[in-house]
């Protein structure tokens, strides 16, 4: 009966030992096909997976990523290779070892169905795998950790990445991203470290950021993403041969909700720099505030797919398509604001060498038929706007000052406070006015 029993024992803790990683495998495998059809990254990057071979242990897969997005094909451009059809990308290689426990020295032993190690690619044949795991980039690192309830925490880590071309080069400093998001993507936590950015083409334009760090909480609605984003950047630099500008301690905090029945989103921004710099002057601090609120979700979806077609075409038709998106979004313009929309610049305000300039903005329109909104007048009739703006004489150059705040300042559109210039700008039922004159409207 002991031999028994022991046998028994024996042969549970066995079928325990394999079977659990192979079910976790399973499971390692149903995250990655939902990643997959999830995409996170559209309309940037598409995913395509090649082939998933799963073990009892360790699994493989290899997903294709082609890249859309022109600005990020061209900062990559000779890292990337094509695929039998001739879209332009790179591939990724997987290993997963499977659970149910999973040890790491840095995290120590953690409840987890798998974790995943991640090998970038890159050849001129994007087909020859082979090739392609001998011959893989260095520059990322990327590694997942799947969990038992969908979630996965991902680190992304990157060397220094330097572009090359008769028109220009591009180097991306060092990169560290850690994110969480659960199994179907429609949440996302995180954060990112970076040491910068610089861009320079042939007229020798440079565009420089230094270090910077951004923290996000999102979560996907229908097809937006709303929730928090928040970014300090430490220094940017614009330059050419004939000027220079520099930005210091620039912070953004920006924030975005969905209410009721109708879908309409609110978002609320808030920037502050402690400094900008010219060839000749320094200004700062200053702070800008902006509040949107009432966009129809439905419409905003409808941009993004817009967007995302333009970027689906061919590399060939893709500047075409951009510019032909441009045109369609217009369209999509009266719908857009025809909820109730309200903008309000809560704040506007940068210290300059001959002073300050301060004010603030509220445009609203009540809800209407989209249709409405096409006709001018009618328009003219139901915008209400209010807006107070300061602004120091010294900034406004000699030439602009008598062809055009001369005229206004005899009118009383405009009047001088010191060495201020300032105006209330009002509209409402079809009448507007600066400084409470009448200005005349053109409808």
């Amino acid at each position: 009966m002991k031999i028994k029993l022991f046998a028994t024992t024996i042969i549970v803790g066995m079928t325990i030992v394999i079977g659990t990683p192979y079910a976790t495998g399973m499971m390692a495998e149903d995250q990655y096909q939902t990643m997959i059809r999830a995409n996170p990254f559209t309309p940037s990057l598409q995913l395509e997976s090649r082939n998933f071979k799963r073990g009892v242990f360790s699994s493989e897969a290899t997903t294709f990523v082609e890249i859309r997005d022109p600005s990020l094909r061209e900062m990559l451009a000779d890292k990337l290779g094509k695929d039998e059809s001739g879209k332009t990308g790179l591939l990724i290689h997987h290993h997963l070892n499977h659970g149910p426990f999973i040890f790491t020295a840095e995290q120590g032993i953690a409840f987890a169905v798998a974790e995943a190690t991640h090998q970038v690619g890159y050849s001129d044949s994007i087909n020859d795998v082979a090739k392609q795991q001998s011959d893989s980039m260095d520059i990322f690192q990327l590694d997942t950790r799947l969990h038992f309830d969908g979630s996965q925490d991902i680190e992304l880590s990157s060397r220094e990445i330097t572009t090359k071309s008769s028109k220009a080069s591009t180097t991306v400093m060092p990169l560290l991203i850690t994110l969480v998001t659960d199994k179907s993507y429609r949440s996302l936590k995180g954060s990112g470290d970076w040491d910068g950015f610089t861009s320079e083409n042939s007229q020798s334009e440079k565009v420089s950021l230094s270090d910077g760090q951004f923290e996000l909480d999102m979560e996907k609605s229908g097809e937006l993403w709303l929730g928090s984003v928040e970014l300090n950047q430490h220094s940017m630099v614009f330059s050419s041969l004939k000027a220079r500008l520099q930005m210091e301690a620039m912070k953004l905090n920006a924030r975005s909700s969905e209410k009721g029945d109708a879908r309409l989103v609110d978002s609320a921004s808030e920037i502050s720099l402690q400094q900008i710099k010219t060839s000749d002057k320094t200004f700062g601090p200053g702070e800008l505030s902006l509040a949107i609120s009432n966009l129809p979700a439905a419409t905003l979806e409808r941009l993004s797919a817009i967007q995302q077609q333009a970027l689906n075409s061919s590399t060939s038709d893709q500047q075409f398509a951009l510019q032909a998106a441009g045109f369609k979004s217009l369209n999509l313009l009266p719908e857009l604001v025809s909820h109730g929309i309200v903008i309000d610049m809560k704040k506007l305000y940068l210290n300059t060498p001959d002073g300050e300039i301060t004010g603030h903005l509220n445009i609203s329109l009540p809800k209407s038929n989209p249709s409405s909104l096409m006709n001018i007048p009618h328009l003219k009739s139901i915008i209400k706007l209010h807006a107070e703006l300061s602004i120091p004489v010294a900034l406004i150059p000699e030439a602009t000052m008598n062809a055009k705040i001369q005229p206004m300042l005899k009118r009383g559109y405009l009047k001088m406070d010191g060495m201020l210039l300032k105006s209330e700008i009002r509209m409402s039922g079809g009448v507007l006015t600066m400084n409470n004159q009448p200005v005349p409207l053109p409808y």
